[in-house]
């Protein structure tokens, strides 16, 4: 990049200085087999004169005088073997003026790759790749401030090769080349004076006395101290000079990184090939732990930037997922996946692996994700977890990130981890069900052109239709999962703290679905989220399934998925609430013929493709997880275009007849038994025609508040609401909107045996009343007419009053239902309105920043306006410059002294942790020295009550050993007597 684009201020100062640039070629790989050689250069845009140039090689101890450099030649045998240089290393030394912060002294590595032909022949050139010197692009950022002797950049990238056909103009790959460049200052080495020899004194030759062993102890106390450095203040100073952007604060110095490979083998050993298990999900796969126990799944993505063997060998890594405690003590218990199909430092696994952990133990344990090379099972990286960060039940994407030596980037794994418990969570937005399964089953037909296997992502939308139009439908679509970067060794609890809103829903990823033809995933997403649940079955909500090439995720340098190639949705709606709570779907609702809109891919029969897959409320706090079901094709089916028109159908009828449970005359609740929603005291069953004189609730045509939301969720004609558009993001509602969320039935009567056949109608109220239309001759409406009805539809005064309560109470839940609905809109208004007044104070303060800027613009003035301009206005205009200096600087001060205060702040907040923590050790220790004690005081007890019974004891012995004592006497002077 030149410094037209570049900010000369943020370059380091090298008009004056020599510079040293050092290429190391890490590994090479060639498209074609042959033999192959490098040649490097440095090149300029300024000047042709490169005669100051010098070049050092490798095992060369000096410099010479050429810009070129050649390599070794090397074999490439397979097109998928790394190979490596002998020769690799070069030093380039610039001289003085010829790298310059201008804009024609832009500097460049020029590579070249030759064929290394026959005895006699020329080499042909196939290829070439360019590497910016000097200046450097963003990646990576020159240091502005370096230290002497310390690099201005060291970084390792790959170099692609490049050749041009000529008939075309098009640009063909050959192969590409791993390199670390390193560019520095040449350090002049001053000559050192002699030193001065002082003229030798006679030394008295002394003899040495022996001390005792505690003297010479106490020597090497005071030695020892001498030694030690006094111990520093971790405070932090303002510093004299606040120049340029950089902020110079003594901060305690960075821990030297650790060296590349951890040093030590693992017991563990990788999947056989045979072993397939790690790459599906498998029948005993379960949503919660099993009692007494934690789960925790990973699923291996992939990693980059591993280090190699320690002889420069490309490692065969494969993974391991364990216990810290495991680990500590070497013990083979770890779950491990296979390893990558060839040496290689980007490997990629996707395999899911599962480790149990003890539940009472679980809080202080440590999960441990290891990678390792095969067959000498060394440790590569390791990354340490504690289980505590994680929040149970939701599904981490990961990437891990250590940095070591030479790799500055760090060593990086991708994984996607989720916590299970024994028990799901309860929410109060979901007190009827616990979780939502969605289990994904396979693509129907077969493929024509399969680009590889499939990951399907699935997440619940609240606001599908503003997703779909600005994710999905977008060219790229920028839809994808984001991972979230974690620095090791010490990772910090906020790396895992889950947002609380998400409008994109929280993610959920599978493993590639097999075979490439017709992918077939069987794997269950659990939506049991506490927003997930808040925003399900609503009008707008929807299950989105989005479909990844699993080929395209992992590079070389990340594992990223983005632009889905497709993508399935499944409205979340009222419908299908009532469909998922219906007594038949208990065990699950099939769902065939899902269509993946939006992609390339055609069936082998030319058609759309489409996937089968299963829904389930779980209400049960262990539920099995429907992969384990055998019978999944004697699950009820729900059609998703039961119309020609291919509108998502409803369960809803068009009328409803109110009739009383006790009605002997009930004839109808036999012959539409299907669909019945029963009350405690009313009937309310679909009829399709009326069958008598009587009340019926008739559903009422309304403007749905976003009509072609669901109509769209698979592209269909809409012809009665085109003209009523989706309300998206910051529009305002339709001034009928609240009318969408009132009952979608009106109560009307209706007589069949009417002359004229026309139905009476009135709209829901508290209270009946019916005076829309005059009855005809021989009926009339009950409760307003009279009584002479004719006699076969005679109605006792009691029924009435019985159906008049029946409906009053049908209405009067149905109004707390909308209160409770009411009450939960606005709660989500205060929240809006909270978010609504921050976003507001951010937009206030940036208009503040952006007129206090446009005030500086305006002072700002160019040479050619001094023309023209007095003495007097100068002068005002510099005092104007002057005060606005002043008044930015004092600002940039006090916040520089803020980020002071606040530094402190969290050192003293970080020592006042260190403190907690040990006290909280002392204090554990003291708790378990107290009941030792208390222990050792309890046996102490039944010692003194054991010692007492003892002492009893002794004394009735001793009163029996008196007693026979003094019978004996008595027997003994009788003798005598």
């Amino acid at each position: 990049m030149s410094l037209s684009v570049m900010d000369a201020s943020t370059l380091p100062r090298v008009n004056d200085k020599a510079l040293e640039f050092e290429v190391n070629i890490k590994d090479a790989q060639f498209n074609l087999e042959g033999k192959y050689f490098l040649r490097l250069s440095v090149q300029s845009l300024h000047t042709k004169d490169y005669s100051k140039i010098k070049i050092k090689e490798s095992g060369v101890p000096y410099f010479e005088n050429r810009y070129e450099g050649e390599t070794d030649t090397v074999a490439q045998k397979e097109s998928t073997a790394m190979v490596k240089f002998k020769e690799k290393q070069f030093v380039f030394r610039l001289p003085k003026g010829f790298c310059m912060n201008d804009k024609n002294h832009d500097v460049h590595l020029l590579v070249e790759a030759f064929t290394r032909p026959k005895i006699g022949a020329k080499g042909r050139k196939v290829g070439e790749g360019k590497f910016a010197i000097y200046p450097r692009p963003n990646a990576p950022r020159i240091k502005v401030n370096v230290e002497p002797g310390d690099d201005f950049y060291n970084y390792t990238d790959v170099m692609s090769l490049l050749r041009t056909v000529s008939t075309d103009s098009v640009q063909m790959h050959c192969g590409r080349i791993r390199c670390t460049y390193a560019l520095r200052e040449v350090l002049t080495v001053k000559p050192k004076s002699p030193p001065k020899t002082p003229p030798k004194s006679p030394v008295k030759k002394t003899v040495p006395k022996q001390k005792s062993p505690e003297l010479r102890e106490k020597d090497d106390k005071n030695r020892t101290n001498r030694l030690e450095p006094p111990p520093t203040n971790r405070t932090i100073t303002p510093t004299d000079s606040w120049g340029g952007d950089n902020v110079s604060i003594n901060v305690p110095a960075t821990p030297p990184l650790p060296p590349q490979l951890e040093g030590r083998k693992i017991p563990e050993d990788p999947l056989q090939d045979k072993d397939r298990h790690s790459f599906e999900i498998s029948k005993s796969y379960r949503h919660v732990a099993l009692k007494g126990k934690e789960q925790i799944d990973v699923i291996l993505h992939g990693a980059s930037n591993l280090p190699t063997t320690p002889d420069g060998q490309l490692p065969v890594p494969f993974g391991v997922v364990k216990s810290k405690t495991d680990d500590d003590k070497n013990v083979k218990t770890g779950a491990s996946t296979h390893t990558s199909l060839r040496p290689t430092t980007a490997p990629s696994w996707e395999e899911l692996v599962t480790v149990n952990f003890e539940e009472k133990s679980a809080a202080d344990e440590v999960l441990t994700i290891i990678a390792a090379d095969h067959p000498s099972k060394e440790m590569l990286v390791k990354y340490e977890i504690p289980l505590s960060y994680l929040q149970p039940f939701h599904q981490y994407h990961l990437e891990l990130i250590k940095p070591v030596k030479g790799i500055p980037n760090g060593v990086k794994t991708y994984v996607t981890i989720t916590r299970k418990t024994m028990h799901l969570p309860k929410d109060p937005s979901s007190p009827d069900y616990l979780a939502l399964e969605a289990t994904l089953r396979s693509v129907q037909k077969p493929l024509q052109t399969a680009k590889g296997p499939l990951i399907a992502v699935a997440r619940v939308i609240p606001d599908y239709y503003n997703y779909k139009n600005n994710q999905l439908l977008t060219n790229p679509r920028s839809a994808g999962v984001t991972m979230n970067s974690v620095t090791f060794p010490n990772p910090h609890p906020s790396s895992f703290s889950v947002p609380p809103r998400s409008m994109h829903g929280y993610p959920q990823i599978s493993l590639p679905g097999r075979p490439d033809v017709q992918p077939e995933w069987n794997h269950p997403y659990l939506f049991c989220e506490e927003r997930d649940k808040a925003t399900m079955f609503t009008p707008s909500a929807a299950l989105v399934l989005e479909y990844y090439e699993a080929s395209a995720a992992m590079s070389d340098q990340f594992w990223k998925m983005v632009s889905p190639v497709g993508f399935s949705a499944v409205p979340l709606d009222k419908d299908m609430y009532t469909e998922l709570t219906n007594n038949r779907a208990k065990q699950g609702l099939r769902i065939d013929g899902v269509p993946i809109q939006g992609t390339e891919y055609v069936t082998i029969e030319g058609k759309q493709p489409t996937v089968g897959m299963i829904l389930r409320l779980i209400t049960t706090n262990n539920p099995d997880s429907m992969v384990s079901t055998s019978n999944v094709d004697n699950l009820p089916e729900l059609n998703l275009f039961p119309e020609p028109q291919g509108y998502y159908r409803t369960a809803s009828p068009d009328i409803m007849l109110i009739t009383h449970t006790d009605d002997p005359t009930n004839t109808t609740m036999q012959d539409y038994s299907q669909d019945i929603t029963v009350d405690s005291q009313v009937l309310m069953e679909p009829v399709r025609e009326p069958v008598g004189p009587a009340y019926y609730l008739q559903k009422k045509v309304k403007r749905p508040m976003s009509p072609p939301t669901m109509y769209r969720v698979y592209d269909l004609p809409v012809d009665r609401y085109d003209e009523n558009q989706p309300i998206k993001d910051g529009e305002m509602p339709p001034y009928e909107a609240v009318e969408t969320v009132l009952p979608e039935y009106q109560y009307i009567f209706v007589d069949p045996n009417s002359q004229t056949g026309q139905r009476t109608t009135q709209t829901q109220s508290p209270t009946i009343r019916v005076r829309h239309q005059a009855p005809p001759a021989d009926t009339t409406m009950p409760g307003a007419y009279g009584t002479s009805i004719s006699e076969r539809h005679r109605r006792p005064p009691d029924d009435l009053d019985k159906t008049s309560l029946s409906v009053m109470d049908h209405q009067m839940r149905e109004l707390e239902n909308y209160r409770s609905a009411v009450h939960k809109m606005g709660q989500d208004i205060l929240a809006l309105r909270a978010q609504i007044q921050e976003l507001e104070g951010n937009n206030s303060q940036l208009r503040r920043d952006l007129a206090n800027y446009n005030d500086a613009s305006k002072l700002m003035i160019e040479s050619a306006e001094l023309d023209g301009m007095t003495k007097p206005e100068i002068m005002s205009r510099y005092a104007g410059l002057k005060q606005t200096l002043h008044s930015q600087t004092n600002d940039v001060k006090a916040y520089k002294m803020k980020v002071q205060a606040l530094q402190n702040d969290l050192i003293k907040k970080n020592d006042a942790q260190k403190n907690y923590l040990h006290m909280t050790h002392q204090f554990n220790k003291q708790k378990e020295q107290l009941l030792r004690m208390q222990e050792k005081s309890a046996k102490w007890k039944k010692v003194e009550e054991t010692c007492r019974s003892q002492e009893k004891v002794i004394e009735k012995m001793e009163k029996v050993l008196e007693r026979q004592h003094k019978d004996r006497s008595k027997n003994q002077k009788g003798m005598f007597l």
